[in-house]
């Protein structure tokens, strides 16, 4: 069995405890106007184009056997459209100005990657995160990953979206050590405008997973044009009054998924959002905290 695989980083600390390895799959069902690894949307190979370190020698040219795709690298949108995708003219560029962005893997590939980390994981508490795009979008890949892991017993957690079939995640749950959740909006109306799917399906999984006894840490992007309010904090405290022994985290919007949407060829899909700063999301944190503490208490 393989799955579309788009990147595999080590030594992460942010995608779990311990010292981890992320295995980023590729295609994700969202189309999120924040998303800062657009590449990892489509499930196809995409190409990449580092407009700086090109050179003009023409080699890409040379390479590729589709006539109309010729002599349009530095038109990244025009490539997309004519493209085979065979990506020679990645394999030919002598600078690496052209990359490809995709790969099939096998478990067992994956798997061979992985354990030569086992020995930070144990030392630190660390494991295994599938990231993507969306690993439930690959869900028999997800599963057949997950258990190869827990037989070698690696530590699992799967950051998600919370979009996907509900039977996936239930049958996912037992063997996901930790589940780190996206919350991108807790506003049905702006939820559906700026990923493209109701919100509706992301909290019925999530709800179900957790009352099937999933380990849940909600990570809610903060941006503050859309976040930093009244309405965003009260329906979070609300969420996490419902889900007993569930945290929070938040996670600052920044902008580096805009270069790469420019690598891609693919015009800026969203408002230019501003990153907020350590001091706002501290200050809503606190806020969301006294919410919830008053709803606990019965306080209002």
């Amino acid at each position: 069995m393989t799955g579309r695989v788009f990147d595999i980083q080590r030594f992460c600390t942010h995608d779990g405890p311990g010292v981890r390895t992320t295995v980023f799959l590729k295609g994700c069902p969202l189309r999120c106007a924040w998303c800062h690894n657009p590449e990892s949307q489509r499930a196809a190979d995409e190409l990449l184009f580092y407009r700086t370190r090109c050179i003009g020698c023409g080699v890409c040219d040379e390479a590729c056997p589709y006539r109309d795709a010729r002599r349009t690298l530095r038109d990244a949108a025009l490539r997309r459209e004519r493209c085979g995708g065979c990506s020679r003219c990645a394999d030919a560029c002598p600078t690496g100005a052209i990359e490809r962005v995709g790969r099939d893997m096998t478990v067992g590939q994956v798997m061979e990657e992985v354990r030569g980390d086992v020995s930070y994981f144990r030392h630190s508490g660390g494991g295994v995160t599938l990231s993507g795009g969306e690993p439930m979008a690959q869900f028999q890949f997800t599963a057949a990953l997950l258990e190869a892991l827990r037989r070698e017993g690696i530590h699992t957690a799967i950051e998600t979206s919370g979009q996907g079939r509900l039977s996936d995640f239930l049958r996912a749950q037992p063997m996901t050590d930790l589940w780190l959740w996206d919350v991108k909006s807790l506003d049905g109306e702006l939820y559906e405008k700026y990923t493209g799917l109701p919100l509706a399906a992301m909290l019925d999984n999530l709800r179900a997973v957790h009352r099937a006894g999933g380990n849940v840490l909600l990570r809610s992007i903060f941006i503050p044009e859309l976040h930093d309010n009244a309405a965003h904090a009260g329906a979070l405290a609300d969420l996490l009054d419902g889900l007993d022994g569930v945290k929070v985290e938040y996670v600052a919007y920044h902008r580096l998924g805009i270069s790469k949407l420019e690598k891609l060829g693919l015009p800026a899909c969203g408002p230019a959002f501003r990153p907020p700063s350590a001091e706002e999301i501290r200050r809503f944190g606190a806020r969301v905290d006294g919410l919830l503490k008053k709803r606990r208490t019965g306080s209002f």
